[in-house]
């Protein structure tokens, strides 16, 4: 994942919290007291040390050049919780899928009438009747949030395994799902609005090619955004300085309080 969206303070931040791209070797170099051949830069930490993978390292990594943990670090009790929401949002987000995707593909096969229903019961609770339109969406829903489940294990599986984990990027994976959903609603709607398509009658509507661009758009949210913000770009696109021109003319007027001084 790219160094902006991810947690952890960027790839170049040590374990100890200093920045600089030789952060792993400052340590070990020949200028510190000591040297590195006295073998304590194996026992502080080394970031060259298998940091990056998992199971490489000892363990000491967890405390910092002086011997004391990182308090930037999440706690290993929060980082469980994390881990089992995690666990516990795919889950829930494959089998609503699962649960939901005959009832797609009954309401949306060609030939339904657009007024046609289908019922849905998620996990055995409660009893739905879905049109069309309203399976679509809760697909799009599904799917994004399963695409942004990705992101978000994947970002959480990396950060974790090198111990560079910080609390202050624990609203990026509680929020995470939200922001794909979002983002994957906004862009299914202009889909089906024909912006990108000319057709978006009922035959068009292609339950398999919008939920794959729904998961698509909650793993890279960050490239949907900036898609979405080229098409504003082009339709919204205007030729004149708009603060510029709405600046308060008044400011430049004569002092004097006479409106026609030159």
């Amino acid at each position: 994942m790219s160094i902006e969206e991810g947690p952890g303070g960027g790839m170049d931040e040590g374990p100890d919290g200093r920045t600089g791209p030789d952060v792993g070797d400052s340590r070990s170099g020949s200028g510190g007291a000591g040297g590195a051949d006295d073998g304590r830069a194996d026992s502080a930490g080394n970031a060259d040390d298998g940091g990056a993978g998992p199971g490489a390292d000892d363990g000491t990594t967890e405390a910092g050049a002086d011997g004391t943990r990182d308090k930037r670090r999440l706690s290993t009790a929060a980082t469980t919780a994390l881990g089992l929401f995690l666990l516990a949002d795919v889950v829930f987000v494959c089998g609503a899928l699962v649960t939901l995707w005959p009832v797609v593909l009954a309401t949306v096969e060609p030939g339904a009438e657009a007024t046609a229903t289908a019922r849905w019961s998620p996990f055995g609770f409660g009893d739905w009747a879905l049109t069309a339109d309203t399976a679509m969406l809760l697909a799009v829903v599904v799917c994004s949030a399963l695409g942004s489940f990705v992101h978000a294990a994947t970002s959480f599986a990396t950060y974790v395994g090198n111990r560079r984990l910080y609390a202050s990027w624990l609203w990026w994976y509680l929020l995470r799902a939200g922001i794909g959903v979002a983002l994957a609603l906004l862009v299914y709607l202009l889909l089906r609005g024909g912006l990108f398509a000319g057709s978006s009658g009922a035959g068009a509507t292609n339950p398999y090619g919008f939920s794959g661009i729904a998961g698509l758009c909650g793993l890279f949210s960050k490239q949907a955004t900036d898609k979405l913000r080229e098409i504003c770009d082009t339709l919204l696109s205007t030729t004149g300085d708009g603060d510029r021109d709405r600046r308060d003319g008044l400011a430049t007027a004569p002092r004097n309080g006479d409106p026609g001084t030159s």
